[in-house]
């Protein structure tokens, strides 16, 4: 259960971009102090994680936009571009990142 009331955000990132957060703050998750919401997109520049390297965010387990506003109490990773295709459908989103945040779609929630 995310908790509202925190202050922190949890972040994460697959494939290569673990390896980019784990070298860059030294362990996973990334616990970050956020004390107001911010979008994917700033919170991608704020970690100096460059956005073509990101496809698609997970916020609280549902897979959202890079434009997707992000609260204190979520949890948060990145995903880079590549993943397999079948996987793509499974986690919520398909099509092909061609460079815009928003070239991909996201499976309505039923």
């Amino acid at each position: 259960m995310v908790d509202k009331d925190k202050k922190t955000i949890e972040v994460r990132g697959f494939l290569q971009l673990d390896a980019h957060l784990k070298k860059k703050y030294g362990s996973m998750p990334v616990i970050m102090e956020l004390k107001e919401p911010i979008r994917g997109t700033e919170l991608a520049e704020k970690m100096e994680v460059p956005w073509d390297e990101v496809e698609v965010i997970f916020v609280n387990g549902f897979v959202q936009a890079l434009d997707y506003i992000i609260h204190p109490g979520d949890r948060v990773a990145f995903l880079p571009p590549g993943c397999p295709g079948p996987y793509r459908i499974a986690m919520g989103f398909y099509g092909k990142n061609q460079g815009n945040p928003a070239s991909f779609k996201i499976k309505e929630r039923q």
